[in-house]
């Protein structure tokens, strides 16, 4: 990971300016909230930012690595189903949506109409989209993409890779898809030796608000990390450049404006 993406706040506004419409910025979104005792609370945005920082030494990346550009990251989401763990941090689901619009708007009218949403956190999806679509509203000649990095994985590589250990996407919070992710991308992050199992008592088809302690696992895992190797999070980051680089090289071929 030596070759990373270029970051905008590296770079001086002239370097900036001198891509010109040329850019595609990468916004990554993730979370600060619990994830059980062995994953950072920045799980949710280091595994976007990890990927992403292999995209210019991706072998089909090709040219249009050279117009990728990584903003700050948008740390702080909406996470409130993890309020009840120490080190969780929030916005309103109406202040992130109202975030996503301002980053947007003012890559507009910077004249950098080519932009990718890059989210590594399911439950502020819905309120990110609200930003995306508010921006773009009236704005014909903006291109915004939005990409969750758990769905460019198929299910044929889940099954090949966890089997019967899969707990499904509702439950993977630190647990095997993060946990193998982050011991490839951030492996000096992951602390193995506290991993617990934290599943639990009882799977429930709705939510209870307030939430009740008893839903709530003490570790807050919902789901159990063993099987998370390092080798998977590698297959598992590499299932997504393949799918993710097709997807830009497709929709911001070189001379779109």
């Amino acid at each position: 990971m030596n070759n990373k993406i270029r970051r905008w706040s590296d770079l001086t506004w002239p370097e900036l300016k001198s891509l010109g419409d040329r850019m595609i910025a990468l916004v990554p979104t993730g979370s600060v909230e619990q994830h059980g005792p062995h994953l950072p609370t920045g799980t949710d945005l280091y595994i976007p930012m990890g990927i992403m920082d292999l995209l210019p030494a991706f072998e089909d990346a090709g040219n249009m690595a050279d117009r990728l550009v990584m903003l700050p990251p948008v740390f702080h989401t909406y996470a409130k189903e993890s309020d009840a763990w120490t080190g969780t941090i929030n916005l309103n689901g109406h202040t992130l949506s109202l975030y996503i619009y301002d980053v947007l708007r003012r890559l507009f009218e910077q004249g950098i109409m080519n932009a990718v949403i890059f989210n590594g956190h399911m439950e502020s999806y819905s309120f990110i989209l609200e930003g995306i679509e508010q921006a773009v509203h009236g704005r014909e000649d903006a291109h915004v993409l939005s990409v969750n990095w758990w769905d460019l994985i198929s299910d044929d590589l889940i099954q090949e890779v966890f089997a019967e250990r899969w707990p499904g996407w509702v439950a993977e919070h630190a647990a095997l898809t993060e946990t193998s992710l982050m011991l490839y991308l951030y492996p000096e992050l992951v602390r193995m030796d506290t991993m617990d199992e934290g599943i639990i008592p009882k799977a429930r088809s709705y939510k209870i608000f307030p939430q009740p302690e008893k839903v709530r696992p003490a570790s807050g895992m919902y789901a159990c990390a063993e099987g998370a190797e390092k080798e998977i999070g590698r297959r598992l980051a590499r299932e997504v450049l393949d799918k993710l680089v097709p997807i830009l090289k497709e929709e911001f071929p070189e001379g779109r404006v």
